[in-house]
């Protein structure tokens, strides 16, 4: 193998499959970064068995060939190069870089212990979208999921595509976030509905590599156990959790007793503001003011002190007083982009939901704490 890069796309390349580079010491195979040529392109993969990213670039090829080598040593080295134009030629079992002021050789790894990457069985029928779409619709769920090692069924991203369109969801069983997409900006081809798992940690590498990347379309394959996601020059491949995600709508509201509209930007820099009293407990108390016209937010510490924010709103229904973990309330104000927001109240006992007065496509749920 021998082929001439441009230092800047190789960066490009080594900086989105690092993601996927395993951490097991046990098997250095998968430190190591795959590098083959195929039809006048350059592809670059790495996996760390659960997931796997490939980058397609572009270069000139002297001579086809493939190599597996140690992809921090790599990535270093080309960080650490000054040239533009890089000589990379396999000679044996070692990788030589080359430029007009500088040579190494890397010891190179067997290329059979590379592990096979899956693949999609079934790849006529897929899911369509713009990679903005994407990103906003798991940017939008995704910061209500945690891991979870005891319900691991909740360690991810639901996805369920209908003929409507397709819906998005996240918990850790404390609060919930869920988005819905219409048809008009996702399209599927899929015959049947489908309801799977994205992992948690596959979900952020999708959001991280499309974010990084020129908008463009995303098609998303799906089978049993794997997920596809393919832009025109990334392939992330991932298994999908085991198991069924829980059945969330009985949680979300589906009539309050009072909402309250509120600011969202001078609410959000309340809680950040409050919540420096807030202690261990991470605790805020929502009170309406007894002319309705304003919600105080409260925290306090015995060993801080303590302080108070209204903030002034338009309440239709009864006065109320609630207790949240302060970071779940913000995550929850954070996610929306407008300028107000509905907080819809019940019991004390019962969730909250937080949504846009007029976009229903995105809400989210979260539990107060108990007095």
């Amino acid at each position: 193998m021998k082929l001439i890069v441009l230092r800047n796309k190789l960066l490009e390349a080594l900086a989105i499959v690092e993601r996927a580079v395993g951490e097991n010491s046990n098997l250095p195979i998968l430190k190591c970064v795959y590098i083959r040529t195929d039809d006048n392109k350059i592809v670059f993969t790495a996996t760390n068995l659960e997931m796997a990213i490939t980058y397609t670039s572009s270069g000139k090829i002297i001579e086809n060939g493939e190599v597996a080598i140690p992809l921090h040593l790599f990535n270093t080295i080309i960080k650490n190069i000054s040239s533009e134009r890089i000589t990379l030629e396999l000679k044996g079992k070692k990788l030589f870089i080359e430029t007009d002021n500088y040579e190494a050789f890397v010891q190179t790894q067997e290329i059979k212990e590379f592990p096979i990457i899956p693949s999609i069985h079934n790849k006529n029928q897929n899911l369509q979208t713009n990679s903005k779409v994407l990103v906003e619709a798991i940017e939008s769920v995704i910061i209500a999921t945690q891991y979870s090692e005891i319900r691991p069924e909740i360690s991810g991203v639901f996805m369920g595509i209908e003929e409507y369109g397709v819906v998005f969801a996240g918990t850790d069983s404390f609060r919930l976030a869920e988005k819905k997409v219409d048809s008009g900006f996702m399209k599927s081809t899929f015959s049947e509905s489908i309801k799977c798992i994205i992992p948690l940690k596959t979900s952020e590498e999708v959001l991280k590599t499309l974010s990084n990347q020129e908008e463009g379309d995303v098609f998303i394959f799906i089978d049993s156990t794997q997920i596809l996601f393919k832009t025109q020059n990334v392939e992330i491949i991932s298994r999908l959790i085991d198991g069924n995600y829980p059945d969330y709508h009985a949680i979300i509201p589906k009539q309050t007793q009072a909402e309250a509209i509120v600011p969202r930007q001078e609410f959000l820099n309340a809680i950040r503001l409050t919540s420096s009293f807030s202690g261990r407990g991470n605790d805020i108390t929502l009170t309406v003011g007894e002319n309705k016209k304003y919600i105080e937010l409260f925290s306090s510490d015995n060993a801080l002190g303590e302080n108070k924010y209204k903030v002034p709103i338009h309440l239709k229904g009864d006065r109320f007083t609630l207790a949240f973990n302060w970071r779940y309330l913000s995550d929850g104000f954070k996610v929306f982009k407008t300028d107000e927001l509905i907080i819809g109240v019940n019991t004390s006992d019962r969730p909250v939901i937080i949504k846009n007065q007029t976009d229903g496509s995105l809400v989210y749920v979260a539990m107060p704490i108990k007095n």
